[in-house]
């Protein structure tokens, strides 16, 4: 049987349709990152500024771990859930994802301590940035390279003020407009189109 043009044409209509469904990020890994760097950012300056607690990185050595761990489970129940076919998109944002996750690795296990650490904060920024703008084109979601636009401006910022406490207000401002208002509209698109299907 030979397909005709106009069904070819609804034939790759259906397959983008598809293709674009399937990656349709549902703001998760986002809001659920974003939160706990905003958390840990904002209870480390507390315990910096406002109290004389030796340990005032805690939040980090908490936080950090446990995001680890909900995002293993959450990948894992996702991995069950989903087809045994990936699009393209889908494997270049695993990869993407590994190379950014790596990275964040060994910057903050890494990082030298002294004047250089001073560097640590700015140049997560800018790894969060990366992943952003990336992820943001390859989903068509322009929030996510607004957000990557404002992690490039607060990384600057931290190399030109290069205070601790100035530090974790940039990475605070910097997830909130990189990944939790990002991580609320691509829910918000996510919910929108699921209840459309």
């Amino acid at each position: 049987m030979q397909m005709n043009e106009k069904q070819a044409l609804g034939l790759i209509e259906e397959m983008i349709s598809k293709a674009k469904s399937d990656i349709n990020e549902s703001g998760q890994y986002f809001l659920l990152w974003g939160w706990l760097v905003f958390i840990a950012a904002i209870c480390n300056y507390y315990l910096l500024v406002y109290t004389s607690y030796e340990y005032h990185s805690l939040p980090w050595m908490i936080l950090m771990p446990l995001g680890g761990i909900v995002t293993g489970i959450m990948g894992y129940r996702e991995k069950k859930k989903s087809p045994k076919v990936r699009s393209y998109v889908d494997e270049a944002l695993k990869y993407v994802g590994r190379a950014f996750a790596i990275s964040m690795f060994l910057v903050c296990f890494f990082m030298p301590a002294g004047e250089q650490f001073k560097a640590m904060y700015p140049t997560i920024m800018i790894l969060y940035a990366m992943w952003l703008f990336i992820c943001g084109g390859m989903l068509k979601f322009k929030p996510l390279m607004w957000g990557a636009a404002l992690n490039w401006i607060m990384a600057a910022a931290g190399y030109i003020f290069a205070s601790t406490e100035t530090h974790l207000i940039l990475i605070a401002v910097a997830v909130l407009g990189g990944y939790i208002i990002p991580g609320y509209l691509l829910k918000r698109r996510f919910n929108k189109d699921v209840q459309g299907a």
